[in-house]
């Protein structure tokens, strides 16, 4: 008797209750491969962008939208500081280095920042083409930026008023590119880079049909930025510098490390809750295959009785069924991961779209592997009562019983 050939009968023999079960245990190792996936993933480019940057000041405000806005660049500024009121705060003892940005137009939905080349060198960014920016008005492209609008080295490119598209442009303060960066994996993909006296430039004469550049102009006559990226030169700075910046200046220090845990902590709790329903139908799915199991078994006690009159052991008629259980196990936890790696496309295509970010790739986790074998190993102790019964019928009985 072919072992494999009879396990396969006995697993479709109500071919519909196999189903209902493979796609509940399908749908619980999904939702728990998806949400590891896209946790870790978010939690690793969190991180990469935040590598190096202990501190950043900004505008009064939210210090979650202060980091969202000036590390990730997801979210509007809580508002402009004084470049000289920054420029005296990166000159502290207690400052090992600080990046100025300068926020407030945008090429086509991609943020032009003005900033220093050391923003590009703290990721660690090499040149694909072109050189770096040396001068106001010429800008270096992110990966990402260059590849959907197709733009070359030597091209002008316009940019238009807001962090978000608009048909608000400053034609008469066209840019020129003079690089393009390597793909980073980095928030650089999505940026347009310039120094931060473009920023200045661009402001310092505002279209008078426009009310809202007059005004800006206006009420911001000095020089501003954005925000200011700050490493600290020693352990000491974390404790004072910030207290520093909210208590004598006009300025918001905001905690990265802070922040992020904060904010982990506040989508932990929904990712928990998705994660747990995950769980929970694995266990249905279990316990749905000790019923289907336990219900076909004694369905079919003339034939199993048969099988041992035939010669099969007890042990084999039970390594029969639990192997059924097994089975539909291995197809329904297959089911989940190949579900779970179209949901992480699916997701990582969306948040591109909606916030160019570009996410890397999952592969095989051992976490995937052990989800796999544990959904295989709940089946398989699912299965096993009702396979311990049927090797304990009582040959005569049953026969007598027909």
């Amino acid at each position: 008797m072919n072992s494999f050939l009879f396990i396969w009968r006995n697993a479709s023999y109500k071919p519909l209750a196999a189903l209902f079960q493979i796609v509940l245990l399908a749908i619980g190792v999904a939702l728990i491969l998806t949400l590891s996936h896209v946790g870790a993933q978010i939690d690793a480019r969190m991180q990469k962008e935040l590598k190096g940057i202990d501190l950043v000041v900004s505008g009064k405000g939210s210090p979650l939208q202060i980091i969202l806005s000036a590390v990730f660049h997801i979210d509007f500024p809580t508002g402009n500081i004084p470049a000289s009121e920054a420029e005296a705060l990166a000159k502290n003892p207690l400052v090992k280095a600080a990046i100025p940005l300068a926020l407030g137009d945008n090429y086509n939905g991609f943020r032009i920042t003005g900033t220093r080349a050391s923003y590009v060198a703290r990721y660690g960014a090499v040149l694909a083409q072109g050189q770096m920016f040396a001068a106001p008005m010429e800008v270096v492209l992110g990966s990402d930026v260059a590849r959907a609008f197709a733009v070359k080295i030597g091209d002008k490119i316009v940019g238009a008023h807001g962090l978000v598209n608009s048909d608000d442009l400053h034609t008469d303060s066209p840019y020129a590119v003079v690089g393009i960066l390597q793909p980073t994996g980095s928030v650089l993909d999505r940026l347009v880079l310039t120094p931060i006296e473009s920023v200045w430039h661009v402001h310092e004469h505002p279209d008078e049909d426009d009310p809202e550049e007059v005004s800006y102009k206006k009420e911001h006559p000095e020089n501003e930025i954005t925000a200011l990226l700050i490493s600290y030169r020693t352990p000491l700075a974390a404790a004072q510098l910030p207290r520093l910046v909210d208590k004598s200046s006009s300025m918001m220090a905001a905690s990265p490390a802070f922040e992020v845990a904060r904010l982990n902590k506040i989508f932990g709790v929904g990712r928990d809750v998705i994660g747990y329903f995950g769980y929970g139908m694995l266990v249905l799915a279990g316990a749905g295959f000790f019923i289907t199991i336990l219900q076909a078994t004694e369905q079919r006690r003339y034939d199993i009785v048969l099988l041992r009159v035939m010669g099969c052991s007890r042990g084999r008629v039970i390594g029969l069924l639990v192997g059924e259980a097994a089975l539909l196990g291995a197809i329904g936890a297959v089911a989940g991961f190949i579900l779970s790696q179209g949901a992480d496309q699916v997701i990582h295509q969306m948040i591109l779209n909606q916030k160019h970010i570009a996410l890397d790739p999952a592969g095989m986790s051992p976490l995937d592997w052990g989800v796999i074998f544990g959904a295989i190993v709940l089946s398989v102790l699912a299965g096993l009562l009702p396979a311990l019964r049927a090797g304990k019928l009582d040959i005569a009985q049953t026969l007598a019983r027909g």
